[in-house]
């Protein structure tokens, strides 16, 4: 009996402290950011189809929401294996989950010059238009935390969505969805911001 009651008062001394009270964010200058998508489990026997000897998916999938002619979503996932300095050095590829849990990778973009891992922007992937008429959404990933991500297109604010890698929180995918783009062509000011509207490192800025 004893036992049992010191098991009790163990429990309910648990349950008192398993809320905590959180800090509101401050107002951000920048439009609050999208909330970020919860990356989804890769289930079992996944298979991924990469071109140029990717290996992933590394982490997490994470699922843009946005679907192809087919209803197939597209994804993106780390990879690894694209670098020119390592074969450790990381990348992100995109590409769409087809039934039967198989993803099949479109294109990669991988970081050429110094660490991968270095704080702010690093080469993007530009929005693609495909041969079936569907549009490949822009993406890339940001060494960092940021609360929003935005890019100027002829003055007009566009943003991003985002997603923290599970392999590495440190690390944000964003991406644009396409029916928010009216011309990539003119895009400009791509920013990183924190939650008090502070801009972020840019870092290397290039879209491919």
């Amino acid at each position: 009996m004893r036992i049992l009651a010191l098991a009790t008062a163990v429990l309910m001394l648990a349950a008192g402290c398993a809320d905590a009270d959180r800090n509101p964010v401050a107002d951000a200058v920048v439009p609050p950011s999208r909330p970020p998508a919860a990356p989804a489990s890769p289930g079992p026997k996944l298979t991924i189809d990469s071109p140029n000897g990717l290996k992933g998916p590394v982490g997490a999938l994470i699922p843009t929401g946005l679907h192809d002619p087919q209803g197939d979503e597209y994804v993106i996932y780390g990879v690894t294996g694209g670098g020119p300095r390592s074969p450790k050095d990381f990348g992100f590829a995109i590409g769409f989950r087809e039934p039967k849990n198989k993803v099949t990778a479109d294109d990669s973009l991988t970081e050429w010059v110094g660490s991968p891992s270095a704080p702010g922007f690093h080469p993007m992937n530009g929005q693609k238009e495909l041969g079936d008429g569907s549009v490949q959404p822009a993406y890339g990933y940001y060494a960092g935390t940021p609360a929003t991500i935005t890019v100027q297109e002829a003055g007009r604010p566009i943003q991003a969505h985002l997603a923290r890698w599970s392999h590495d929180p440190t690390i944000t995918v964003f991406w644009f969805d396409p029916a928010d783009v009216h011309d990539d062509d003119r895009w400009a000011q791509l920013a990183a911001y924190d939650a008090s509207g502070n801009r972020l490192p840019d870092g290397r800025i290039l879209r491919m």
